[in-house]
């Protein structure tokens, strides 16, 4: 035993001598290269650098783990495996208005360790600035830059640091690059397709918020508009969660049958279209199986999306069977604003505008004669642009989902750019060969909530297979759990305009 440990010592110097690395010397070398990173030269790119060795633990791999900002401005955090990398790259997105690094963010929505468990060189930023949360904006105030940066600046410089640090960190290149993120991140990876479509072989865009100008602008507006009375108090608020059971059963009731299979789900909310009538009236708000006169015209706004004085259609209103998620995003508690009723504000506020406008006030919005200056730094921002014949010539690859539950960024405009696309490029075949729309009846937003509909999709693997194996994804199986995680239902999605099914 001990000649035969001898030999095996003397013929792993060999290989070393002769430039052939073992599996232990390459994990040595590159957890030098881990621990060494801050005294390399890498401040021409990044400053504030910090590495070190994440032991394996929580189903997570033995990983380097860096920090530091990307000049100009980018807060970043980067776990690169120490042993079994599979020479490929991941980069996240962020939601809401950026700000904050998320590296252990749940779910799959903007998340990276599910693609480091893969094995994968990962990347989380901030987009290029810093906030106390989501939801604030003020870091946009009179700052050209940051604006730019958070536009679509963050994702060609996050990509190029992040794959020069794979060349430090494993002295090679990487095999394929993709790119994963949904709401804001969705609206990342639509922005990459379309302005950077030499980046990323494959692309996750989830639940995108493509038209951010009038998704978070102007329905935003119209959300914090009709909630609210003219003296500043709510009309509705956290109290009125008890009710949305109501609400779903109602909407339940007169359009689960559409797609001929009643199950629960709302499958076609597109071509739902609601009355209301059957649910009763009242004037005591502490009544769950009523809605007032007040509470009604709220949810029928809701309902209804924007429209201007003469009562054209500006933007579409939430989807039917979207109320159960109307709580986190709209309602909030007693102590917190739903998320969702930041967004107009933060918007309008600091980004609709070169400098800030102290003037604007989503209460006061008027949409048959604002819209068009809000909309006029929207193409810095929405990522609407349908010519895609670049990312499809570089051999670009593109997954866009969307729940059809989502209240927060409405579904149809996902259906709409997908339309767009195929306008512009001549047909669904020629759009089908690289990018294609799944839509996801009863999820709501990014996976946040759990739904009652298969809600759990592996999108990185159906992507994988369509970059490196050619395998088009012509089903995504969506899966539901219980509580037990023993699967009750599945769900097959198939390429928009095709229908799933159960």
């Amino acid at each position: 035993m001990h000649a035969i440990l001898i030999l095996l010592i003397s013929f792993s110097v060999v290989l070393n001598h002769l430039g052939i690395k073992t599996k232990q010397s390459v994990d040595h070398s590159i957890k030098n290269s881990c621990i060494n990173l801050s005294d390399s030269e890498l401040t021409s790119s990044a400053i504030n650098l910090k590495s070190s060795i994440v032991e394996k633990k929580d189903g997570l791999p033995e990983y380097c783990k860096i920090t530091g900002t990307i000049l100009p401005s980018i807060g970043f955090e980067a776990r690169y495996p120490t042993a079994n990398w599979n020479k490929k790259y991941f980069q996240a997105g962020c939601g809401g208005f950026c700000g904050v690094v998320l590296p252990d963010k749940k779910t799959r929505s903007n998340s990276i360790n599910h693609a480091l468990k893969k094995g994968y060189a990962t990347i989380t930023a901030d987009s290029g600035h810093q906030s106390p949360h989501i939801g604030d904006a003020s870091w946009a105030k009179n700052n050209l830059e940051a604006q730019e940066i958070y536009a679509h600046e963050n994702l060609p410089l996050t990509y190029n640091f992040g794959q020069y640090l794979v060349n430090v960190i494993y002295n090679q290149n990487t095999t394929f690059s993709y790119f994963s993120g949904c709401s804001n991140g969705g609206r990342m990876g639509a922005i990459a397709a379309q302005r950077y479509p030499e980046l990323f072989d494959g692309i996750i865009s989830g639940c995108p918020i493509v038209n951010l100008s009038m998704n978070g602008g102007v329905f935003g507006a119209w959300v914090l508009q009709s909630m609210t009375r003219k003296d500043g108090s709510l009309k509705i608020n956290h109290e009125f969660t008890s009710k949305l059971r109501l609400l779903e059963d109602n909407a339940l009731y007169e359009c689960d049958y559409i797609d001929g299979n009643k199950d629960g789900i709302i499958a076609e909310p597109e071509n739902c279209k609601l009355t209301l009538e059957k649910i009763n009236s009242c004037s005591q708000t502490d009544t769950e199986d009523c809605l007032t006169p007040e509470e009604l015209s709220v949810v029928k706004k809701w309902y209804k999306g924007p429209t201007d004085n003469k009562g054209r259609q500006l933007f579409p209103g939430m989807p039917p069977g979207s109320e159960r998620y109307w709580g986190y995003w709209y309602l909030g508690t007693n102590k917190s604003p739903g998320p969702g009723t930041l967004l107009a504000d933060g918007y309008g506020k600091y980004l609709a505008y070169p400098t800030i406008n102290d003037d604007f006030n989503a209460l006061t919005f008027d949409f048959s004669h604002d819209v068009n200056t809000l909309n006029e730094r929207g193409d810095i921002y929405n990522a609407l642009d349908p010519n895609l014949e670049k990312f499809k010539k570089s051999g670009g690859k593109m997954i866009m989902w969307h729940g059809s539950a989502d209240p927060l960024v409405i579904p149809k405009q996902s259906m709409n750019y997908y339309v767009s696309v195929v306008d512009k490029m001549g047909s669904y075949q020629k759009v089908d060969s690289f990018f294609r729309l799944y839509m996801a009846p009863g999820l709501g937003h990014c996976w946040e909530k759990p739904a009652n509909a298969p809600d759990t999709l592996n999108m990185l693997e159906a992507l994988e297979n369509w970059v490196e194996l050619n395998k088009a994804p012509d089903v995504i199986v969506a899966t539901q759990y219980d509580e037990n995680e023993i699967a009750v239902r599945t769900a097959q999605l198939r390429p928009y305009p095709l229908k799933p099914t159960y």
